[in-house]
């Protein structure tokens, strides 16, 4: 459609023209002429200047992506009656995929202070703000089994296999049962929040501390970035949380018959990183569990496949004493001695070792 203006210069121009074939036909005087296209264009421009502007096209300001000091405005949150469950295991399930929707990060508002309201699956955490908003975030940085357990592969160094995820499940169940109550109902502070694709990260604090770091630090989860890898190697270092899963210890006490009390007390088969470069880290812990103390000179230890042997030649173990069998080269000192094989020894899900004494061919084995 013509706008107004568009319509006053036509009128304009209709009328000029008109007073001009007038004046043709009738042999009017010019400046009769004159006075007529002289009113016509003033009507033109009175509704050229009374005309209204097109309205501006309206603006939308996100908040995830405002420049920085920028007012927030309003954003769509979940009322009371409506937790986002569907969404948030949809991001959950997103997040455990490594699905990322456009592979950004946006920074969304944070110093918020808020309430806990619910803990789900480990790092998964919902929170109400003063405005009775809900938000449901993963922790950012940090990566925790859930109840239901997670894939060894995740928990580098843990045992893989079945072993290892049925020791992740039990892991997951303590730590959401921990978590929840370390968290739920208690005011914490929203420090910063984050976007990537289709997940909602967030750092959130209690009485000043990281609840992120602290989650680290008791083993609950493990670090997935540098801001928290030095709590997690002290998990890993104390055997914390999801780090007990890689050692395998006795889940039965010691036979009667077993009356030296000497045991395979734990392994430890699967260090971070390379297997082969980790050698020394590869082990096996030997224990007197006994009263008194026994000559190891005639024991040896047996590998899984009945290839490899190592013999304690004449070490003795006191009673409550443990012996340390590393699968690399080195030293030998009083509580470590070295296997020196040249590439891995133990498997890292499955294995049944044992240990002999020579002189009675008694057998003490711990499979895993």
């Amino acid at each position: 459609m013509l706008s107004l203006v568009s319509l006053a210069l036509v009128l304009a121009l209709v009328l000029g023209g008109g007073a001009y074939a007038v004046a043709r036909i009738d042999a009017l005087d010019y400046r009769v002429v004159l006075v007529v296209v002289a009113v016509a264009l003033a009507v033109g421009g009175v509704a050229a200047q009374v005309a209204p502007l097109a309205p501006a096209e309206p603006t939308t300001t996100i908040a995830s992506e405002r420049a920085p000091g920028a007012a927030a405005t309003p954003t769509a949150t979940a009322s009371d009656g409506d937790d986002g469950t569907a969404d948030a295991t949809a991001d959950r399930r997103a997040a455990a995929d490594g699905d990322e929707v456009d592979g950004t990060t946006a920074q969304l508002e944070a110093a918020t202070n808020a309430t806990v309201v619910g803990v789900s699956d480990g790092d998964w955490i919902t929170y109400r703000t003063a405005s009775g908003s809900r938000q449901t975030v993963r922790l950012a940085g940090i990566d925790a089994p859930s109840a239901s357990g997670a894939d060894p592969a995740r928990f580098d160094g843990v045992l893989t296999g079945s072993r290892g995820r049925t020791c992740l499940a039990e892991q997951g169940r303590r730590a959401l049962l921990d978590t929840r109550s370390l968290l739920v109902g208690e005011s914490v502070t929203v420090r910063s929040v984050e976007r990537r694709g289709s997940v909602t990260s967030a750092v959130l604090a209690m009485d000043g501390r990281s609840i992120n770091r602290r989650l680290v630090e008791r083993g609950d989860a493990r670090a997935t970035d540098e801001r928290y890898a030095d709590a997690e190697q002290a998990a890993r270092s104390a055997g914390s949380g999801v780090w007990s899963c890689a050692t395998v210890e006795p889940d039965r006490p010691l036979r009667e018959s077993n009356e030296s009390g000497v045991r395979i007390a734990a392994v430890h088969p699967n260090p971070p990183g390379d297997d082969g470069a980790a050698l020394n880290d590869e082990y096996v812990v030997v224990e007197n569990a006994g009263e008194v103390t026994v000559d190891l000179s005639n024991w040896y230890l047996i590998d899984g496949d009945g290839k490899m042997y190592f013999f304690f030649d004449g070490r003795t173990l006191r009673p409550g004493e443990q012996l340390v069998v590393h699968v690399g080269s080195g030293r030998n000192t009083d509580g470590h001695v070295y296997w020196g094989a040249s590439s891995p020894v133990l498997d890292n899900d499955h294995e049944t070792l044992k240990l002999v004494d020579g002189d009675t061919e008694r057998t003490v084995k711990l499979s895993y």
